[in-house]
């Protein structure tokens, strides 16, 4: 039975870890006792860990395994869904049913790879019905949408960039920087690039790749921090490791409410995340249960948006949010008109240049 959105008990960014199956296994690989083996009882997800997993298991695991006894146990694996995915399918083991809030083109990758599902018929059907097509891909629905911002640590920055061009500008905004470094970001981070290059926030991409690459190289030796996870980046600007930086818009809010005196300003890159189900997964109709079970409940959606300042699909969900809330979101219109697009298909389609020139910088080529 839905329960009514309007009804929603406030949570707190500091979700409790449950018993529910958050597995911390290195590379997201289940650990020994774990589900990997066809267990229909079982539903095992890989998601990005820290608190991203932690508000998985409390507003969406535990309640969906109490209504219906299925267990969901969440494996971390923040940034290496494409190679865990295509590992576990080389080794004919997959172990993962679903792949949860992946980056764009992460996901359309391995979508066209074969090693993502088309929606099933009823999925489809329940996901059309409650979220809308635009929400919607042949194969996930968005979740978690957020942005790359520009955050500054306010006492350690005179003054925060409020456009990308002064972020890439050293002299008049000096501080320890902080950016992308994992390879689930590069299609964001060449978007970025796009723009420090002078292109407008309507048509970041494409972009002259070596130009891009250039503006990266010039920025290099004031990057303290080349991030790979969510909770790298909090940690890095809270600890004083880097004073100013790209962050995840719920991450850099998250700060705020932690008690860090932050600057966020909304440039940057608008991204999206999707969630999917992973081609031979061992419990295919289990884990179309649960995406069917998200889209049927947009309180439980609602609560995942308040731990984390992330959009959910459901219009129910982000109408339901105080507006204090939905206001930090990148789907708020005076949020979404200030970040840049991705262009998935360009980057796609010139994916080993891009990621082996970003590379080659962040390693010092």
């Amino acid at each position: 039975m839905r329960r009514d959105p309007r009804t929603l008990r406030r949570v707190t960014t500091a979700a409790a870890v449950t018993s529910i199956g958050l597995v911390t296994a290195c590379g997201g690989t289940p650990q020994p006792g774990s589900s990997g083996g066809g267990d229909q009882d079982v539903i095992t997800v890989a998601s990005w860990g820290g608190r991203f997993s932690e508000a998985m298991v409390t507003a969406l695991a535990e309640p969906f395994t109490e209504e219906t006894g299925i267990e969901v146990r969440v494996v971390d694996s923040p940034g290496n869904f494409v190679s865990q995915v295509q590992a576990q399918h080389e080794a004919g083991a997959v172990q993962w049913d679903i792949i949860d809030s992946a980056a764009a083109s992460d996901a359309q990758y391995l979508y066209d790879q074969g090693l993502l599902l088309d929606h099933p018929a009823a999925l489809r059907s329940t996901l059309e019905t409650e979220l809308g097509t635009d929400k919607l891909t042949e194969y996930s629905f968005t979740f978690a949408n957020h942005a790359y911002v520009i955050a500054c640590a306010d006492e350690r920055v005179e003054r925060c960039p409020t456009t990308i061009e002064e972020f890439f500008d050293t002299e008049e905004f000096p501080g320890r920087r902080m950016m992308p470094g994992d390879a689930s970001s590069y299609s964001q981070l060449i978007t970025i690039l796009g723009q420090a290059t002078g292109n407008p926030v309507d048509a970041a991409l494409p972009v002259d790749i070596e130009t891009a690459l250039d503006e990266l190289r010039g920025i290099k030796d004031s990057v303290r921090v080349w991030w790979t996870s969510g909770d790298q980046m909090e940690q890095a600007l809270q600890q004083g490791e880097a004073d100013l930086g790209f962050m995840y818009s719920g991450r850099a809010f998250n700060l705020a409410d932690t008690g860090l005196d932050v600057t966020v300003n909304w440039a940057g890159v608008y991204t999206p995340g999707h969630t999917a189900l992973v081609a031979d997964g061992p419990n295919q109709e289990g884990a179309a249960r649960f995406l069917e079970w998200i889209a049927e409940h947009p309180e439980a959606q609602a609560e995942w948006s308040q731990l984390m300042n992330y959009s959910v699909p459901h219009p129910e969900a982000l109408a339901a949010l105080p507006a204090e809330e939905a206001e930090r979101l990148s789907d708020w219109p005076a949020n979404r008109e200030l970040i840049a697009a991705q262009d998935v298909p360009w980057y796609l389609a010139n994916k080993p240049e891009i990621d082996r020139g970003i590379q080659q910088t962040i390693q010092g080529g």
